[in-house]
């Protein structure tokens, strides 16, 4: 029990760690825009644990928090957008989409509405990657893109876990999606390998990372009807928090 709290505790003050302080600079816009992605899939993973009743890693709570930092996080992302009129077009229709989510994704899980949220949940996961994709484009440095491509590996993590949550609850989705989001993840990893600047400590990171997702994608895709989501959650979590530091430390590069 006392294990499971430190867990759930260490990974409640992750999410409060992503973004707190207002946008800095251009890399720090793309990082918190990239982490507006990784929340709305970590907010349905939150609200379909809760569905299902696994408390690991306290979801309701978690969910909240995410909440919040989504909120708060648009917010400033709108305003350091100002003159960059696609991203902040696309970002005002964000909170378009968030205002009529938020409400129903805070409410108490219904197996009935899931399938609808998770659709909506959708369509602001699309706009708020635009939105990341838009702000990329005008860094004038080579780690503009490699900050977008490690960050939406968070994302990715955060979504293979909702997706086998919703699996778990019976919800409708099937294997494709999980086996299109694991070949993307992989697909970004082998990218971020290959980039010439990583350094030792972004090397040894992707190496952890690459190693955990071996062990997620062979849970996520087993045939076999005894689930484990506590060890998925427990999984993508670990996996987030990695790629939210080489994310970090791209962010960081000269």
């Amino acid at each position: 029990m006392k294990r499971k709290f430190i867990v759930g505790l260490s990974t409640i003050v992750c999410i409060l760690t992503l973004s707190q302080a207002e946008i800095s600079n251009l890399n720090d816009a793309i990082n918190k825009a990239g982490k507006q992605r990784m929340l709305s899939q970590r907010m349905m993973k939150d609200y379909s644990m809760i569905g299902i009743k696994i408390k690991f890693g306290n979801p309701k709570e978690e969910l909240q928090k995410s909440s919040d930092l989504f909120t708060q996080t648009l917010d400033d992302l709108i305003k350091f957008t100002k003159d960059n009129k696609e991203a902040n077009t696309e970002l005002l229709k964000v909170k378009k989409l968030w205002k009529g989510i938020q409400k129903d994704l805070l409410a108490t899980p219904n197996k009935e509405k899931a399938a609808e949220l998770y659709k909506s949940i959708d369509q602001l996961l699309v706009s708020a990657h635009k939105a990341t994709t838009a702000i990329a484009t005008t860094s004038k440095v080579t780690t503009g893109e490699i900050i977008n491509i490690s960050g939406r590996q968070r994302m990715l993590s955060q979504r293979l876990a909702s997706l086998y949550m919703l699996k778990v609850w019976g919800v409708a989705t099937d294997d494709s999606a999980l086996k299109k989001s694991m070949d993307e993840f992989s697909i970004a990893q082998k990218k971020l390998e290959s980039f010439p600047k990583n350094s030792d400590e972004i090397k040894k990171a992707l190496a952890q990372v690459k190693k955990d997702f071996m062990f997620f994608e062979v849970l996520g895709v087993s045939k076999s009807k005894k689930y484990i989501p506590s060890l998925i959650a427990r999984s993508s979590n670990k996996i987030t928090k990695q790629m939210n530091d080489v994310t970090k430390l791209y962010v960081d590069m000269k």
